[in-house]
């Protein structure tokens, strides 16, 4: 609810704070007092629209702040501190322009104040705060007031279902044009790098094989020489040390030091004899087959082609084999999901199609109900000529994902029609859209009565009429203030008044004046007590000249309503 409305420097207004009642709030007074300024004020602390030319004269800055209690289930509670429940909402103007908005001190953009103002208040009379204005909400009020939440969410699962599925087929087509274009191309390269079966390492273990081929006869040579050196010819390197190793035994029986130049020498003859037998099996492998020669040079030429093509080594030739095959793999598989996909998408179309037709059968009964009961309360508020209607549409599109015997239609989570509120409030008059309804006082009766029917169908808690009595007087004045008695069991509700038949219903009773302060002229708001909310109802009664009659009329008419 809101609890309490603070206004600095805004119009007459030079400072001003008002609180509220959970019930009905009935403002009162002259016109040009400045009721209407108090309903501007709250609209523009909801995100409504604001101009500098609204700050009062001499000021540089005004400021509206508006404290609500919210419970913790409600939209809005996400601003306020866990085990809190109130929210403070407050917006600044300056005179240059610029313009700051908060929610309990932290600041927000206006779009965000505006939703905020949307969850909390519906402010009848201005096109701004009127969610029953909004005509994307009409389905909305619509389902809440058949009780179809249980069929729109069953709509809205299968249609959130059949987008996944048909996203899932638009990635595969993608896939599988994207596959049917370079088929040609992985299958290329995949064949290629598979047939030539590249092993890692492969160039360097040929680099090698091609330097022993292309120089075997010199290998040979070399090898065959070494042994000589070593071990075959006349005092080789082995014989010699075989000499080296006798004297050093002979030294070592006269010196003892000379036994570690024995184990010395004798491992250096061991050395030459094993370096004599590998280079003996060294020069028995050498192969100088040139068929042998001329396959290392093809391998290696080839190789070399593969790596210009596919990234400059081997390791590159390899992944890119790896990953056209992989890629091949997995587009095949998109052809194959393709088809699978394909019937599951005409198994959820059919689904979406029976849920959107059950439930457009169901919108139909409550559309009915909904026109009856809306026409029927329009008709107790003296629109006795009024026709209301919601007018439900099918759109045909041969794209649309609805199938409705044999035709198809545009349609989305919310089901396969638009709906919205047309009315006519004189005879013969073709009904228009709600939108357009011209007349506030009109708009005010056709909120209150749609506020009346449609209870409970959204978070708002406040509603706020601005001079929802415009044109009508008498019974049907009664049957207004009965009507707003009714919403305020349910709803807070505040209502700017000229009419004595629903200010006497007041729980809270505001009377906005005009006074002058130091020749400025400024808005105060009084709460009245129970004897000024008689004088101020008497006064509304019999204008300037009010009388003991008048008095006493007043008083039966508040006891009435009382009593009622």
């Amino acid at each position: 609810m809101l609890a309490f409305l603070e206004i600095t420097n805004y119009a007459l207004i030079d400072h001003l704070t008002v609180e509220f009642c959970p019930k009905l709030n009935i403002i009162t007074g002259e016109t040009g007092s400045g009721k209407s300024i108090l309903i501007d004020a709250l609209n523009m602390v909801l995100g409504g629209r604001t101009s500098v030319d609204s700050i009062r004269t001499g000021e540089e800055l005004f400021t509206v702040e508006a404290r609500f209690l919210v419970a913790a289930a409600h939209p809005a509670s996400k601003f306020v501190e866990e085990g809190a429940d109130v929210l403070v909402l407050r917006r600044e103007l300056a005179a240059s322009g610029r313009s700051r908005c908060f929610a309990n001190g932290r600041r927000i953009g206006v779009r965000a104040l505006r939703d905020l103002g949307r969850l909390l208040v519906d402010l009848h009379g201005q096109h701004d705060h009127q969610s029953l204005l909004d005509t994307h909400k009409h389905l909305d009020f619509l389902d809440a007031f058949g009780k179809l939440e249980y069929e729109q969410e069953r709509v809205a699962a299968v249609y959130r279902e059949l987008s996944e599925l048909e996203s899932r087929q638009e990635r595969s087509r993608l896939d599988v044009a994207d596959f049917t274009a370079r088929r040609e191309l992985l299958s290329h390269q995949a064949d290629e790098i598979r047939s030539a079966d590249v092993q890692p390492e492969e160039d360097e273990e040929l680099l090698e094989a091609l330097g022993r081929l292309s120089h075997a006869e010199r290998l040979l040579e070399i090898a065959q020489e070494i042994e000589n050196i070593l071990y075959e010819q006349d005092r080789s390197v082995a014989e010699l040390l075989g000499m080296a190793e006798g004297l050093a035994q002979e030294g070592a029986s006269s010196d003892v030091s000379f036994g570690a130049r024995v184990k010395e020498v004798a491992e250096l003859r061991y050395a030459a004899e094993e370096i004599t037998r590998q280079m003996s099996t060294y020069a028995g492998g050498i192969d100088s087959d040139p068929a042998e020669l001329a396959r290392v040079n093809s391998r290696l030429d080839e190789l070399s082609v593969l790596k210009k093509k596919y990234g400059g080594d081997i390791h590159s030739i390899i992944s890119v084999g790896k990953k056209a095959e992989e890629e091949l793999v997995r587009l095949r598989g998109s052809e194959d999901l393709l088809s699978g996909l394909e019937e599951e998408i005409a198994q959820a179309r059919d689904a979406f199609s029976t849920a959107c037709r059950d439930l457009a059968a169901k919108r139909k009964e409550a559309a009915f109900a909904l026109s009856e009961a809306i026409k029927a309360s329009l008709v107790d508020l003296g629109m006795a000529d009024v026709n209301f209607d919601v007018d439900l549409a099918w759109h045909k599109d041969p794209e649309g994902c609805a199938e409705i015997d044999g035709e198809n239609y545009a349609a989305d989570e919310r089901g396969l029609e638009t709906g919205e509120f047309l009315i006519s409030t004189n005879p013969g008059e073709e009904s228009r859209p709600l939108v357009r309804v011209a007349s506030g006082g009109e708009i005010s009766r056709i909120m209150l009565a749609m506020k009346t029917i449609l209870t409970g169908t959204d978070s708002v808690q406040v509603l706020i009429f601005d001079e929802i009595d415009t044109g009508i007087s008498g019974r049907v004045a009664d049957a207004v203030g009965r009507r707003l008695e009714e919403l305020s069991s349910l709803y807070q509700t505040v209502s700017i008044t000229h009419l004595p038949q629903i200010a006497a219903r007041a729980d809270l009773h505001l009377s906005v004046r005009k006074q002058v302060v130091s020749d400025r002229t400024t808005t105060r708001v009084d709460i009245l007590s129970d004897e000024e909310k008689v004088q101020e109802i008497a006064s509304m009664m019999g204008g300037t000249d009010v009388s003991e009659l008048t008095i006493r009329h007043a008083r039966e008419l508040i006891g009435e309503a009382g009593r009622r």
